[in-house]
């Protein structure tokens, strides 16, 4: 090895990379004389600074870097001073901060002007259009006169480029590029602004109240579930067929009091929205009002209170199945209605144990007394259906208590006999038109002659 190559492992070294965004500055140097039986180990140190603006950051170095006659200034000698090169760096990158201050000061400026032109330009129109009253009161009798008469070319003071036409929703007309935007009348405003009072203060679209009322409660096969089906393709997702016989089709002459206490067309499922929480289908109550509405005076109007699954002691008083009926059918006739009478389907839950049927007549015949005084009708008209499904175990035993129960004015309709679905459980759409015949036929039979009268709350 030479001098010479000796001599540079003692010197410091630099060398600059450069790329598209970045400056990296190397520097290397010894840590101790080295021989040639072991290296010197060395330190390095890297320096990287962002090319802000590497169009002046490139001159401000080509300046230096073409140089041959002082090493001093060539930054790819090995005697270019460090801290020079660090100096250059940084003023380059405060020169371009500056000028960036610089830029986004003036576009804010510019901004705030053109905004305060804005304002002004819009108080003018406004002060324009005060003065004009007189000819805004002819414009009311003709407005296309005056939308002719207001057309006028107006150019933004901020550039030479005149305004384009907006065209809005109410806009009768564009006008040409050279033309305003145009500006409607207030008549005009007045006549085509749409009506939302209904989105502030929705308007009920209270029907005609009826005057006849039957509640229709119990269970499921009073709620209906004629016509659902299980789609076993679908997890078992269980959905109503849609199907609707002719006997339970919907009629002009019968309503039904929904959910929120308003009454509606009746229409089937009757209690999509009062079992919410089960899937609903056809029941007997259609079929039965379409076979008395013939024979009673004024309106039919049923009030669905029945929930799949309920055993009778959840009918209690002070329960809310119970309370809710209630509710329901005081809500039903405060406007002079008259409750006929009470369709009444439950008992396939009271099927699971002794217990449950030995206690079933009497809390049956509770359920009648209570009902019939809270709504004080002491002779009101309750029509049971005697249970065709459940627990095979008890089914008759309750069955039994049904059709002997010796209350005055509750007869009994039996079901036995009535197809059902192959859940061996709930009526069929067939059975429930059946079923809602027959519980018209024992009202108009007991309860419908013109004698029986049963005044309201």
């Amino acid at each position: 090895m030479d001098k010479g190559t000796r001599g540079c492992q003692h010197r410091q070294q630099y060398i600059i990379h450069f790329n598209h965004s970045t400056v990296s500055f190397h520097c290397f140097f010894p840590l101790q004389k080295s021989t040639q039986q072991s290296p010197s180990p060395s330190s390095t140190f890297h320096f990287h600074f962002p090319l802000i603006s590497s169009l002046s950051f490139s001159t401000s170095l080509s300046s230096t870097m073409n140089s041959e006659l002082d090493p001093t200034r060539n930054p790819f000698s090995s005697r270019f001073p460090r801290s020079r090169l660090m100096r250059l760096c940084l003023d380059d990158m405060n020169v371009s901060a500056q000028r960036r201050a610089l830029l986004m000061r003036g576009m804010f400026t510019l901004l705030s002007h053109y905004l305060d032109d804005e304002e002004d330009e819009d108080e003018d129109e406004d002060e324009k259009e005060e003065d004009e009253d007189p000819q805004e009161q002819v414009g009311e009798q003709d407005p296309l006169a005056n939308r002719k008469r207001r057309r006028s070319t107006t150019r933004n003071p901020n550039d030479d480029v005149p305004r384009k036409p907006h065209a809005g929703p109410h806009s009768p007309s564009l006008t040409s590029d050279a033309e305003s935007p145009f500006k409607p009348e207030k008549s005009l405003i007045t006549r085509t602004k749409p009506d939302t009072s209904f989105i502030l203060h929705p308007k009920n679209p209270e029907m005609e109240s009826p005057e006849q009322i039957f509640i229709l409660s119990g269970q499921s096969n009073m709620a209906g579930r004629g016509g659902v089906i299980r789609d076993h393709s679908h997890n078992h997702h269980q959905h109503w067929d849609g199907v609707v016989p002719s006997e339970a089709q919907p009629d002009p002459s019968i309503l039904r009091l929904n959910a929120h206490l308003h009454w509606e067309p009746a229409r089937e499922p009757l209690h999509a929205d009062i079992d919410a929480k089960k899937v609903c289908g056809l029941g007997p109550g259609m079929a039965f009002a379409n076979a008395v509405r013939e024979r009673v005076e004024g309106k039919i109007g049923l009030v669905p209170c029945a929930v799949g699954g309920t055993a009778i002691k959840e009918w209690a008083r002070g329960e809310h199945l119970y309370e809710n009926m209630v509710k329901r059918a005081r809500e039903s006739v405060k406007n002079g209605a008259e409750i006929k009478g009470l369709l009444w389907y439950q008992g396939e839950s009271d099927t699971s144990s002794q217990h449950d049927v030995d206690a079933y007549h009497e809390n049956m015949v509770r359920l009648i007394e209570n009902v019939r005084q809270d709504l004080a009708l002491p002779s009101l008209p309750i029509i049971q259906v005697a249970i065709c499904s459940g627990d095979e175990k008890y089914l008759e035993k309750i069955r039994e208590v049904q059709l002997g129960m010796k209350v005055e004015n509750v007869v009994c309709v039996d079901a036995k006999g009535l197809e059902l679905k192959d859940d061996h459980l709930h009526l069929t759409t067939e059975a429930q038109v059946q079923l809602g015949q027959m519980l018209a036929d024992a009202y108009l039979k007991h309860f419908g002659s013109a004698n029986s009268h049963h005044p309201a709350l």
